[in-house]
């Protein structure tokens, strides 16, 4: 009887410390990667609904910033999590230039289950390697300065999205 009680300790826990750990959520936030598909639990795709990965989103993204004057190779990508001003969760993907000097991102927005859509680029911050990071509060971009000891002054582009739907 010692046995079974003990199995069925043993089993109910197991099961309980499994649950527990099960990771539900859609992205995994604030750590940075080489790939979206990493840190993504969830189908992202582009503004016309099409599935989109790290090497389309790369290259999409790195045409418009050269679009825009900027010759870079994107690198790593990360997830933000925020709060807009009614305690509603969002999203943004950023993305970080090889040399370090250039973060660009876009907000998600739910689709579907199990589907978000990455926005049109919003914010670039742009500067010096140690300074100059993007960062989300709310629906809001701004960008960190650059060290005194530098030289360099971080500048900050965003792209302002006009709803014409009624």
């Amino acid at each position: 009887m010692k046995k079974i009680n003990l199995l069925l300790t043993f089993i109910l826990s197991s099961f309980i410390f499994i649950s527990c750990n099960k990771d539900d959520s859609d992205f995994v936030v604030g750590q940075e990667s080489l790939t979206i598909e990493e840190i993504s639990n969830v189908n992202l795709v582009n503004t016309e609904g099409k599935l989109i990965s790290t090497s389309t989103l790369k290259t999409n993204w790195e045409e418009q910033m050269k679009e825009e004057g900027f010759f870079v190779e994107l690198n790593t990508f990360e997830i933000i999590e925020t709060y807009d001003e009614n305690n509603n969760k969002l999203y943004f993907l950023k993305t970080t230039s090889k040399d370090g000097t250039i973060e660009t991102g876009a907000f998600l927005s739910v689709e579907d289950n199990n589907v978000y859509k990455v926005g049109q680029k919003q914010c670039t911050c742009t500067g010096c390697p140690n300074g100059c990071h993007l960062e989300v509060n709310g629906n809001e971009c701004t960008c960190s300065g650059c060290p005194e000891d530098t030289s360099k002054k971080c500048t900050k582009t965003e792209s302002v999205i006009i709803d014409t739907e009624p």
